[in-house]
């Protein structure tokens, strides 16, 4: 999953600041059918009916809730669906750690068994690592980074959001390898210049304005040692219900890309920009 997921995931639905609406889900509940979902809404309220059991709850049906409830218009704002991804996942009888502990144990089945439109992305960033050490900006729940981690790469993750870093740092398998977490603004941070020999912006710069983006791209480039990896969806118009802001295709990315090179100046950069489940933009240093 992107990081338009980036919320106050921690807190309970009916207080998800800014949601405009309390968002509930319900196993089993009644209401008007849409898709794999039913639903009761009102201008104070939105409960969600589901069928879902407790092994099928994770990153596989975010897509199906993205088209069923956010693209049908049944929720409103990127606030509301990530008040919707809470609200299922913590509609089970458990606490919220065993609630998020069981979603992160299913992503990342489901996310190796290939079940997320998301798996394949992940497989071609996996692949593209160079070196033993890997940065991931903007992070989100941390999936990514988790994988290279148990791959056996010195990973940190980095994210401006807490919420998202304290569900990595409390909810992930603890019997397994874990990348280090920081809480930075990407555009300037604190580390050292070569901070990892691979550095991720992984669906990341389409929730950024240019100037903004343009702003991380650089933060990412000083901190890679060999390789940066850029990673973006391509769409036609940006998907504002998903918190996107701008839109990619192959020309913009070779834009970037020549941007790149000019700015790094020192003529060893090289750049390749290519197509697989959305764009892709390799920058080696």
């Amino acid at each position: 999953m992107d990081s338009t997921t980036t919320a106050l995931v921690d807190r309970p639905p009916s207080t998800h600041p800014g949601a405009g609406r309390e968002i509930s889900a319900v196993r089993g509940a009644a209401g008007r059918r849409f898709g794999a979902f039913t639903v009761i809404a009102d201008e104070h309220r939105v409960q969600i009916g589901h069928d879902l059991d407790h092994g099928s709850v994770s990153e596989a049906v975010i897509p199906t809730m993205a088209r069923d409830l956010l693209d049908t218009g049944v929720l409103r704002t990127v606030e509301e669906f990530h008040g919707a991804v809470t609200a299922l996942v913590t509609s089970r009888e458990a606490s919220w750690q065993e609630c998020w502990s069981a979603y992160y144990a299913s992503s990342i089945a489901a996310l190796s068994e290939g079940h997320c439109p998301f798996s394949p992305i992940h497989d071609r960033a996996v692949a593209e690592l160079v070196g033993a050490s890997a940065l991931e900006i903007g992070c989100c729940f941390g999936f990514l980074s988790l994988r290279l981690a148990r791959e056996g790469v010195d990973t940190v993750a980095l994210d401006l959001d807490p919420s998202v870093l304290r569900l990595l740092r409390t909810c992930a398998p603890t019997d397994q390898a874990a990348p280090r977490q920081l809480c930075l603004d990407a555009r300037a941070t604190p580390l050292v210049a070569d901070s990892a020999d691979t550095v991720y912006l992984v669906h990341v710069l389409e929730h950024l304005d240019d100037s903004t983006g343009w702003s991380v791209v650089l933060e990412a480039l000083r901190l890679a040692r060999r390789r940066l990896v850029i990673a973006v969806p391509f769409e036609e118009v940006a998907v504002t219900q998903y918190g996107h802001v701008r839109t990619f295709d192959i020309p913009a990315l070779q834009r970037l890309a020549g941007r790149i090179e000019h700015t790094t100046a020192h003529g060893r950069t090289r750049t390749r920009v290519d197509a697989h489940h959305g764009g892709w933009l390799i920058v080696d240093l």
